[in-house]
Order: structure tokens, then C-alpha cells, then sequence
């Protein structure tokens, strides 16, 4: 008979060492590929539901005011892509909601929950048609206007934004309620300008100079003016912002778990300062955009809602700036839809509003469930 080698036993006990130590590994594999598909469902399959959900809703009260709900969907559809400028004016429409969003998404990234993105935008707006229109610089040529306009804009929207983080800081103040009250402060700043500060002498109505040469020119080809490509641009730069730069990580890091901030000796409360800052200047772009790409005017009604509504565009975007996107153009879309679909029926243009609070409250009650499967698995 032939003996086995003698490093058989040997061989068997490597190989079964070696099973012991890949299981742990492929038991962590498993659970990181899991937590991913989890993560998933989250980021896409729950807004996209939320929305389904909402629409199906907003069908029903849709048919309770006596409108067929399909017919009204369909105009919706037929406003947004088949009407001659639905796809330009969509994409105008989200071009504020984006760039305020994304200062949201920015902030709420690391618990600083702002929600004066409104007051930043009007006083921003005020600021740089301001300047836009001063003596002695409005003859400037109008690539430099533009750049200083939206210079102008994205400092005075910092700086409001900013005083919350003082007063945070400071006096240990409430942003979420500072914000809100400076958005008051705004729009006073706002009826101030319109009827006096750059008030256009000529107007017999609270309104300022034409912005002139500094209005946004449009882009050939998408027939949108140049601040939705400003806009679209900031995506990829705050995605890698946060993904890749050492900001991006303290920001997280502010969000998540705090103590790791401390460990890298950087107080918590330059980083509430920095994102506050960012978010304000961001608020402030969009303010000057809008006039200087829309309306051409200031007026003492240029407080719309922007700085509201794009906190529901930052949670429907999951605080990712790709999502961020999507979802700006959704909500847009909706606004430009519901618009068109009103004019040929009784539709009230406020179900647009409706559908969209629908939306946020479908997502909400999506992550909770799935919050909740996680408790118990």
C-alpha cells in the first residue's frame, strides 16, 4: 500500500485555516454588498415611487374637482415636451431651484439645516443688479458686467447666509430660525431697493434700471440663457467637492460623526461657517441669474418662493448633487406642465404645489419604512 505524503495533513489544515479566515471576510463582503443595495433602493427607487405615488394621488383629487385626470396628464406631458419652448422653459425654471438646492444639499450634508435661501436671494439679486446698474459701471462691457454682477451676488448671498453661523456660534442661536427671520429682513431689504435704493427714476412703479448689458445671452442650440449652463456646471464640481476634497470630507464628517473633526483639530464651528457660506453664495448666484437671465428688472415682487420650494428639491435629490439635478428638472417640469395643462380646463395652478408636497411626503414615509425594515432585520 502507498502511504500519503506527509504534508497532506498539513495542506488540509492551511486550506482549512484558510477557510476560516476568508469567512469572516466573505461575511463582511456580504453584508457591505447588502448595505449597498440597500443604500440603492434608497437614492432611487424610493424617490421614483414617491413620485408615482404622488401622481396617482394628485389623479385622485384631480378627478374630485371634476377634471378627467389622464386628459390633464396628458396636457402636462404635451407642455413640458411638445410645446414649442416646454423644454427651454423647464430648464430655465429649474435653473434657481438648482443652484439653491444644491447650497441646501450642501449644508444638510452636514446637519446644518438652513432654510433661508429665500431672503440670501433676494437680497443677492438686489445687490448685484445694484451694481450692474450703478454709474460708472454699467457702461463697463457686458462679459465683465456679468462677472461682476454675479461676484457681487455670490458675496452679498455668503455674507447673509453667514450671519447665521455668527449668531450660531456666538450666542449658540437657532439657524433654522435665524434664517428664516433674515429671509424677513430680505425682503424688506428688497421693498427698500425697488423704491429707493436703485429705484429707476423713470418708473412710476417700484422697479429697477434695465440690467443691460449684463443680461445673460442664450446659449445657441438649447435655447436656455447661459446661468442654466453655470448651474448644470456646479454638479460635477460639488460632487467632487464632497467626494474628493478635504472639505467635502469634514462636511461629512460634520454630518455623521462629529468627533472625528476634533480628532483632526478642526473646530466644528468653521466648517457650520464654510457650508453656510457656500450655500448663501450659491442662494445669491440664483438671485442675480434670475434677473439678469429672465426678467431684466428687479422688481419688489422678485420673492417668489425659490429659496422654499428647492428645500424640496434638495430632499426629493437625496442631497446628492446628481440627484439634486434630476429632481430640480422634475420639479420644474411639473410647475411648467401643471401651467399649461391649467389654461385649457378648470385646473387651479396651485396643483402643482400640491403635487409636489405629495412627493415629499411619499419619500419621507418610503425612508421611514425602510428605516424601520433595517430596525428589524
Amino acid at each position: 500500500m502507498m502511504r500519503a505524503p506527509a504534508s497532506t495533513s498539513d495542506d488540509t489544515a492551511e486550506a482549512s485555516g484558510e477557510l476560516v479566515a476568508d469567512g469572516p471576510t466573505n461575511v463582511a463582503h456580504g453584508i457591505a454588498r447588502r448595505s449597498m443595495g440597500v443604500e440603492m433602493i434608497s437614492m432611487i427607487a424610493i424617490p421614483v415611487l414617491g413620485l408615482i405615488v404622488a401622481l396617482v394621488v394628485g389623479g385622485v383629487f384631480i378627478a374630485l374637482i371634476g377634471e378627467n385626470p389622464v386628459a390633464v396628464y396628458v396636457d402636462v406631458v404635451d407642455g413640458v415636451f411638445f410645446a414649442p419652448r416646454g423644454l427651454s422653459d423647464t430648464a430655465t425654471a429649474a435653473t434657481p431651484l438648482l443652484l439653491i438646492a444644491l447650497g441646501y444639499s450642501f449644508a444638510y450634508q452636514a446637519r446644518v439645516f438652513t432654510i433661508g435661501a429665500e431672503g440670501q436671494y433676494v437680497v443677492a439679486a438686489a445687490a448685484g443688479v445694484g451694481i450692474v446698474t450703478a454709474s460708472g459701471v454699467r457702461d463697463l462691457p457686458g462679459p465683465i458686467l456679468i462677472v461682476v454682477g454675479l461676484t457681487t451676488a455670490a458675496c452679498a448671498g455668503a455674507l447673509w447666509s453667514g450671519i447665521c453661523g455668527v449668531l450660531f456660534n456666538r450666542f449658540g442661536a437657532s439657524i433654522v430660525i435665524s434664517s428664516l427671520m433674515l429671509v424677513y429682513i430680505g425682503q424688506a431689504v428688497l421693498q427698500w431697493a425697488t423704491r429707493v435704493g436703485i429705484r429707476d427714476p423713470e418708473s412710476f412703479v417700484p422697479l429697477s434700471r434695465s440690467v443691460g448689458a449684463a443680461e445673460l445671452p442664450n446659449v445657441p442650440g438649447i435655447n436656455v440663457h447661459l446661468g442654466f449652463v453655470l448651474a448644470v456646471a456646479v454638479v460635477p464640481v460639488m460632487t467632487w467637492v464632497l467626494a474628493r476634497h478635504r472639505l467635502g470630507f469634514r462636511v461629512r464628517a460634520l454630518g455623521h460623526n462629529p468627533e472625528a473633526l476634533d480628532a483632526n483639530d478642526t473646530p466644528a464651528r468653521k466648517i457650520i461657517v464654510a457650508v453656510l457660506i457656500v450655500s448663501g453664495a450659491l442662494a445669491g448666484v440664483a438671485g442675480f441669474v434670475e434677473i439678469a437671465g429672465v426678467n431684466g428688472k428687479l422688481n419688489d415682487a422678485a420673492s417668489v418662493g425659490y429659496g422654499f420650494a428647492a428645500i424640496i428639491v434638495a430632499l426629493v435629490g437625496r442631497l446628492h448633487p446628481v440627484g439634486v439635478l434630476i429632481s430640480a428638472l422634475v420639479i420644474a417640469a411639473l410647475d411648467i406642465g401643471f401651467e399649461v395643462a391649467a389654461r385649457s380646463s378648470d385646473l387651479p395652478t396651485s396643483m402643482a404645489g400640491l403635487v409636489q408636497v405629495l412627493v415629499v411626503v411619499f419619500v419621507v414615509a418610503g425612508d421611514a419604512l425602510l428605516e424601520r425594515r433595517r430596525s428589524v432585520t
